[in-house]
């Protein structure tokens, strides 16, 4: 192993393909251990549609070596933290434990990489993830993001649903889940992210032991272009009290050089405290919520503004939050605003890089989208550096207006919210 035991940041690929990205963190007593595996709905076509989601949930009900009781009873008696969750481009499993636990952990998370799939377990989840797609059109939120991403990136993959639709899911048969988990659960479409009480001469051989038996697959994302315009969608729900309003618009990748420049831009907009939606909405309690972020991608990205309100200050506020977008276009922001977002994001990084979890997140998501884990000093370097000239050139590629995207559920019609 190349890796020096006192190296803090590290990155190691084993013979296989698997990488390993990790921060030591001295004094720390927990450890954070994770897989990160380059699977989501982007990469399912649609007669599959949802069944990356579907298989997260099935790594958990067992192995050849354990069944899904065995794997929690584990977990618990050693104390863990543990979950996982997919998005539109990954599948993450972790867990949090004790230092000397990391090796009880990464034995279970590792085994669970290779999951039995077992067709009786496979039909009763069926009507699990039947059911928390039904639940998931009951909860607002979570109904208008999903729908947001359809109108905003299709025909671009990211347009694909996470959940997938009843009828995708209970036409989906167990072989079709088992040869999907080979195309994508290879070692080298995998990462494992660890950071907190470990050493690397202990970790690194412990992982190459649990994986060694893994063989790499080829595997491949095809790119896909992505050119947003303006749209809009509108659902009339008359049992909604408020109306609840998503506005997407065009934003650089997660590779992109402009995605720190996209944050603090985000922040400055419709952060929750002391942004410009923030005072001309929120304190004037014209919505209950309002808030701007950054979400960035593999070849595409996207700034997204949500807002609930009532049915009479709803198009109001859509016209606040499309004033505020144009005058960032034509006057883009000032030293002060920089200064402020810049704090904020400095002191949410050196905070969160106090934790293990956060960091062992951090470390895995920067290799992944940018090649290479960040030190948090790293960090704040970078987010130190962007300019105002970088706000300008970022809100000259990327102009809120050239791609206005509307996406909103509630009582008002399309004519009433929009005008």
């Amino acid at each position: 192993m190349a890796v020096q035991n006192d190296q803090l940041l590290a990155v190691e690929k084993l013979p296989n393909g698997l990488t390993v990205v990790g921060q030591r963190m001295p004094g720390v007593e927990s450890v954070a251990v994770s897989f990160h595996v380059l699977a989501g709905s982007r990469d399912e076509q649609p007669d599959i549609a949802g069944v990356s989601h579907f298989l997260e949930h099935m790594m958990f009900k067992g192995t050849d070596r354990r069944s899904a009781v065995d794997i929690s009873r584990e977990f618990e008696n050693m104390g863990a933290e543990f979950n996982a969750f997919t998005s539109h481009q990954r599948t993450v499993y972790y867990a949090r434990v004790l230092g000397d636990k990391l090796p009880d952990a990464l034995d279970v998370l590792s085994d669970m990489m290779r999951p039995k799939l077992d067709e009786e377990e496979f039909t009763t989840e069926k009507g699990v993830i039947i059911e928390e797609i039904a639940r998931s059109e009951d909860q607002p939120t979570h109904e208008l993001f999903d729908h947001l991403f359809t109108t905003f990136f299709s025909p671009h993959p990211l347009g694909n649903s996470v959940l997938g639709s009843v009828e995708s899911i209970r036409a989906l048969p167990v072989e079709r889940m088992r040869e999907y988990h080979t195309s994508r659960y290879s070692p080298n479409n995998m990462i494992v992210g660890v950071a907190g009480n470990f050493e690397w001469d202990e970790l690194l051989p412990l992982v190459e032991q649990k994986t060694a038996a893994w063989q790499p697959q080829e595997v491949t994302r095809p790119a896909a272009p992505f050119d947003p315009s303006p749209r809009a969608m509108v659902q009339v729900k008359p049992k909604l009290q408020q109306e609840h309003v998503a506005i997407a618009t065009a934003a650089p990748d997660e590779a992109s050089p402009d995605a720190w420049a996209a944050e603090l831009v985000a922040s400055i907009l419709g952060d929750s405290s002391g942004s410009r939606l923030f005072w001309d909405v929120a304190q004037k309690g014209l919505a209950d919520t309002i808030e701007t972020g950054y979400y960035g991608y593999e070849g595409a990205g996207m700034f997204a503004t949500y807002y609930s309100a009532s049915p009479q200050n709803a198009p109001e506020v859509l016209r606040i939050v499309r004033q505020e977008m144009e005058k960032l276009e034509r006057e883009g922001v000032t030293e002060e605003e920089l200064s402020r977002a810049k704090v904020k994001a400095i002191s949410d990084t050196v905070i969160g890089g106090e934790a293990s979890h956060r960091r062992m997140f951090e470390v895995a998501d920067l290799y992944i989208s940018r090649g290479q884990p960040k030190t948090v000093d790293e960090v704040v370097a970078e987010i130190e550096s962007v300019t105002l000239d970088d706000i300008r050139g970022l809100l000259t590629r990327y102009p809120f207006s050239a791609s206005f995207t509307v996406q909103a559920a509630g009582p008002l019609s399309e004519a009433e919210l929009l005008g």
